[in-house]
């Protein structure tokens, strides 16, 4: 079976990246907050001004980094607090994503249904209040089975995403604090010296 790092090797070595091999390699994370409601995360990190919630400076990781991203994570972050509601039980609402990958479109019209549902493949709906009639908190998740999707060094990456409602098919506004986070199998600048 193929781990996380013979993929991350296999890759590195297509793309002639040697010393990727030497990096520290670690469980990582990275997130972004969509403060403007656009429909896009992770896009234009070092001018756009809205993004004051995340753990990146630009869209794409330094010569010797790189994400394998096993969990793609769907949240809404309003004012720090997790449980901003936009599903409710009379109208189910899902996010449908494109993960970007330079001007590759890796994964198209992915969906993650905030509250679970029939043909979804991963998602976690978390109720909140002790009146279980009240919402859902969105935070939903996507596995990636297997080895996962390598975000290689010095490469853009984005997300753009919509919400729709699955009873009717319509668009619903985009919350102004929609995050998606992006965790897995993360390779680190290696700095080490001897001492």
């Amino acid at each position: 079976m193929i781990s996380p790092q013979d993929k991350i090797l296999h890759v590195a070595n297509k793309l002639g990246l040697t010393s990727l091999k030497d990096m520290q390699a670690t469980t990582g994370a990275v997130y972004a907050t969509d403060k403007n409601g656009s429909g896009q995360v992770f896009s234009n990190l070092s001018t756009n001004t809205f993004y004051d919630e995340t753990n990146l400076t630009d869209n794409r990781f330094e010569v010797n980094e790189a994400l394998l991203v096993e969990t793609i994570q769907f949240s809404v972050n309003e004012n720090g607090n997790m449980s901003y509601p936009i599903q409710y039980w009379g109208s189910p609402n899902i996010v449908v994503f494109d993960l970007i990958i330079g001007n590759k479109r890796v994964m198209k019209n992915t969906p993650i249904f905030l509250a679970g549902g029939p043909g979804t493949f991963a998602s976690v709906g978390v109720l909140e209040g002790a009146n279980s009639n009240i919402d859902y908190i969105p935070r939903a998740q996507v596995y990636l089975e297997g080895v996962g999707i390598l975000i290689p060094p010095q490469v853009e990456f984005s997300i753009d995403y919509a919400i729709y409602n699955i009873a009717t098919g319509a668009k619903v506004a985009t919350p102004s604090a929609s995050q998606f986070t992006l965790f897995g199998t993360q390779v680190l600048l290696n700095f080490n010296t001897t001492i």
